[in-house]
Formats: C-alpha cells, sequence, structure tokens
C-alpha cells in the first residue's frame, strides 16, 4: 500500500529522470536522482508534510517488509542468509549487522525488564515466618557476603553471628530490609577500617548491598559488550578450523553474524515467553535452546559444503574454545560489575 502511495508521488520525478541536472552541492552536470561525484540525491525535501509523511512510511514499511524476509529465512534456513549474502543477492535482505544489532537491542531490552522484575520479587520477599530459613542458611549469606573480603564471618563471643545478621533481624521484614541492615553493618566496619585495600572491599561490597539493581544494569551492559567482542573470535575460531579453505576472514564474520542473530532470535523468543506466560516453561526453554547446537551445524554444512560429520566434528571443537572464552567473559564481567 505505502509502495504505491509512495510510487504515485515519485512519478512526476520519474518522468524528469533523463534531463540533465545540475548538483546543488557540488555544481557536478548528469542525468538520475543522485550525483556522481557526491552522492546528494536531487529531491527537493521543500515539499508539503503529506508527500514526507507518505514517503517516510513507505520507506518504513519497506524496510519492516525486508527485515520480516530476513528474520524468517534466518530461522528457518541455517546458513541460506549467509551464502545469498556472498551469492551477491544481498538487496533483499536487512543488512547483517543491522540484524544483529536490533536483535541485540530487543534481547538486552528485554532481559533488563525480565531480571529487574526478578530482583524486584526477591528483594520484596517477606522472610517472616519463614519456617524454611534456619540459622545454616543465615550463615551461608553472611559467609557469601564476608567471603570476598578475605574473613570469617562475624561472631560475637558467644559464637553466635553478628547481632546485626542475626536470625531475629533476618526475620525481621523482606530482603530489602535485610540488605539494608547488613549495609549498615559493613559501614561501620568501614569506618573502623585502616587498610586499604580492606576499605576498596568493603567498598565494593556496600556498593552491592546498597544497589543490587545498578548491579544488575551492569552486568547486562557488559555482556552486550562481550557479544560485539565474541563476534570476531567465533569468525576468527572458524577461519582456523576452515583454514585450508583458504576463504576470506569477512565470510566467517558474515556467518558468525547470522549465528549469534539466531542466537538473539532464541533468547528473545524464550524471555518474551517468561515475561508473558504464566506457565512452567522448562521444557520449551530446552527445546528451542538445543536447537541452537543443530541450527549451527546445519549452518556449517549449508554454507561451507561439507559432510554432516566433519560439520558436527568441528562444531564440537569450535564450541569447546568458545565456550570457554565465553565463560571466561562471564567471569570477568561479573567481577567488574561487582567492583566499579
Amino acid at each position: 500500500m505505502w509502495s504505491k502511495i509512495r510510487n504515485k508521488l515519485f512519478r512526476a520525478e520519474k518522468e524528469k529522470a533523463s534531463e540533465p541536472v545540475v548538483c546543488k552541492n557540488c555544481a557536478t552536470e548528469f542525468v538520475g536522482h543522485y550525483c556522481p561525484h557526491c552522492g546528494q540525491s536531487v529531491s527537493d525535501y521543500d515539499r508539503p508534510f503529506s508527500f514526507l509523511f507518505f514517503n517516510f512510511l513507505g520507506d518504513f514499511f519497506a524496510f519492516d517488509e525486508r527485515f520480516f524476509k530476513t528474520t524468517i529465512d534466518l530461522m528457518f534456513k541455517p546458513g541460506f542468509l549467509t551464502k545469498e549474502y556472498f551469492e551477491g543477492k544481498r538487496i533483499r535482505y536487512a543488512p547483517p549487522f543491522r540484524v544483529f544489532i536490533f536483535t541485540s537491542f530487543v534481547l538486552f531490552l528485554l532481559l533488563q525488564i525480565y531480571t529487574n522484575r526478578g530482583l524486584q520479587n526477591v528483594l520484596h520477599f517477606d522472610l517472616r515466618n519463614q519456617e524454611t530459613l534456619d540459622t545454616t542458611a543465615v550463615a551461608t549469606i553472611d559467609s557469601i557476603l564476608t567471603s570476598e573480603l578475605g574473613r570469617q564471618p562475624a561472631t560475637d563471643s558467644a559464637g553466635s553471628l553478628d547481632a546485626t545478621l542475626t536470625m531475629d533481624s533476618f526475620r525481621k521484614g523482606d530482603v530489602q530490609s535485610w540488605l539494608e541492615t547488613a549495609a549498615a553493618q559493613k559501614e561501620k566496619e568501614l569506618k573502623e577500617e585502616t587498610d586499604p585495600e580492606r576499605r576498596k572491599e568493603l567498598q565494593d561490597i556496600l556498593r552491592v548491598l546498597r544497589s543490587p539493581e545498578q548491579v544488575n544494569a551492569r552486568i547486562l551492559k557488559y555482556m552486550s559488550w562481550a557479544f560485539f567482542l565474541l563476534l570476531p573470535i567465533f569468525a576468527l575460531l572458524l577461519k582456523l578450523f576452515y583454514i585450508r579453505r583458504r576463504q576470506n576472514y569477512i565470510r566467517h564474520l558474515i556467518f558468525s553474524i547470522h549465528i549469534h542473530s539466531y542466537l538473539f532470535v532464541l533468547l528473545i523468543i524464550i524471555t518474551g515467553m517468561y515475561l508473558t506466560l504464566p506457565y512452567k516453561l522448562g521444557l520449551v526453554t530446552l527445546i528451542l535452546l538445543l536447537s541452537f547446537p543443530v541450527y549451527t551445524i546445519l549452518a556449517m554444512k549449508n554454507f561451507y559444503r561439507q559432510g554432516i560429520g566433519k560439520a558436527i566434528v568441528k562444531f564440537l571443537g569450535i564450541s569447546f574454545i568458545y565456550n570457554t572464552i565465553f565463560l571466561s567473559f562471564v567471569i570477568y564481567v561479573i567481577i567488574e560489575a561487582l567492583q566499579v
């Protein structure tokens, strides 16, 4: 619909396409819609608002239609988009990196909403009258909070937990209240501490206790950047495992972008289900996640044109190295998020 409207609006300009024009930007004389020297369009944007509005909608829905087709082919045709890209059939699909950026943005936006919702549920969990909570549980929590500080859980002369972290204080309200109580205790320790390294550790733990939401936001932020770094690493692994093919690195990079985009779409679906559906989704989540290695193996088979056996062997080797690097990234991201 919008394409027809836009074509109608531009019909008059098409009739003038054969007439020579002078570029208003660089004064080059040419025939056509775009200057061959500077690339500026000959279109005049001093037009009625309706013209610009329908033109914008036409461009928008044209992109949306192309993006929709790209998403369908990405999800159900492993390796197909990468093959099409290097066969020169690009204009009918959304650019690979644009797809990756878009899916990354949507995924981490949904993850931010989902993790914040979960965090709020935890922080406002009522600790009163919870029969499952015992002294061992509280001691475990105190041990987790203090293990990074290089000391044993706080005890008094009777050997029980510090007064601010006793079972009674733990049962007085929700988790948020207990964190505030624990933060007050750490702040008291901070005022009395003189060792610089110890003070830095106490300051880090105070940030976590007082603002767990910011820690969550930093983890997601760093993870989004980590995936940008993992893209070329995955492509490099592909090049090493297919080194006898003597293919340019860009081929492996585009393949890597499409594989990660598929993973992001899967995670978008999973996160969206958890945000909107009230059912238990463990089995569905497992099936969707297991589809990823199957998809990747089929994509490698189709794009690199080799037997399924070789594709599986190379997938296992690449996955082992990649997952090791990925876990290292995750650990580093969490540590950085807790310390910044």
